[in-house]
């Protein structure tokens, strides 16, 4: 007899056939049998659907197939949505809803490191990493750019565990919010309506949602994917485009989570951080090329003694444009 299913993870997924085989595969080889696995194969035009049967059969791999064609415009976030939908009619006794992409490859102890985190809060942000074997793929990246951007989001996240701590700002070891690597409880997803129809941006949608209704979310370095550094991705604004614009060497915006350094140290001054990952407007973006001044200016921050005023940092010329990280 089939033991109960207590988490189900779902995965979007739209013309995936040559990866879609690996990602299942290694859900497979978790341990237990008490989970499912929901593929949303939606407007595919390729053999996804064929590709995943072919190891429908894999020992350990509980697997839903649900193909549909979702209306133009939607996009991943309705694809997740629609499959914890399904997840929840097929196997209404889940208490669990894990998700990742249909490009990843999670590790061999995924779900049961995020059920561990579970029992301690109520939703786990995993770390996300690209794959080592196709590193080779991002072999023309203009370097110095890349090392400036991580290195500001270093310190804003360094500054957000300072000044927002605990688990409804930034509590852990990354500051991953991504829709490869996501758990929650069932409870905390229907409490705040599930997933956001949106094109892109819903896990990070979703994971603010969560820490803004109060929910503790635990971003853990111990849950671990890899993803794919492929440069021509399913989703507008996705990862694969974060990473093409920055390996052909043209200027860039950085990522729409780090404001400007002193619109940080404004909403710091006024408490009104909110819960990370922030979402900065399009007209308060910065580019790669202008990080060093935002650099120097968090480093200060972070270097005054802790009960300094913030706002006693000499604000930049022309950039104290307040708190407001919305449109």
């Amino acid at each position: 007899m089939a033991s109960a299913v207590r988490s189900v993870v779902v995965i979007p997924a739209r013309n995936e056939e040559r990866r879609i085989a690996a990602c299942l595969r290694a859900l497979s080889g978790q341990a237990g049998s008490d989970f499912g696995v929901v593929l949303v194969a939606n407007n595919c035009t390729d053999r996804t659907v064929q590709a995943a049967g072919l190891v429908a059969d894999t020992p350990g791999l509980r697997l839903d197939i649900l193909e549909c064609i979702l209306p133009e415009g939607s996009g991943v976030g309705a694809a997740r949505r629609l499959g914890v939908a399904h997840s929840l009619a097929v196997w209404p006794g889940v208490r669990e809803v894990l998700t990742t992409d249909a490009d990843c490859i999670v590790a061999d102890d995924w779900i049961a490191r995020n059920r561990w985190h579970l029992q301690h809060d109520t939703a786990v942000c995993g770390l996300v990493e690209p794959m080592a074997s196709e590193l080779s793929v991002l072999d023309g990246i203009d370097i110095a750019p890349a090392e400036m951007e991580g290195r500001y989001e270093r310190l804003v996240t360094d500054f957000y565990r300072r000044f927002m701590p605990g688990p409804f700002g930034l509590d852990g070891a990354h500051g991953c919010a991504a829709g490869a690597s996501l758990a929650m409880t069932v409870a905390a997803y229907s409490g705040i309506g599930g997933f956001a129809d949106l094109a892109t941006g819903e896990d990070r949608d979703i994971v603010r949602r969560l820490k803004a209704a109060g929910y503790a979310v635990r971003h853990a370095g111990d849950v671990r994917v890899a993803a794919s550094c492929r440069l021509k991705g399913r989703a507008a604004g996705g990862m694969a485009e974060a990473l093409r614009v920055r390996a052909d060497r043209a200027d860039y915006l950085i990522d729409d989570a780090l404001p400007p350094a002193q619109m940080l140290i404004d909403a710091a001054n006024n408490n009104s951080l909110g819960p990370w990952p922030l979402q900065v407007a399009a007209r308060h973006r910065l580019r790669a090329r202008d990080l060093h001044p935002h650099i120097a200016l968090l480093e200060a921050a972070l270097s005054a003694p802790p009960l300094a005023l913030l706002g006693q940092v000499a604000p930049l010329v022309g950039d104290a444009v307040g708190p407001d990280f919305g449109a």
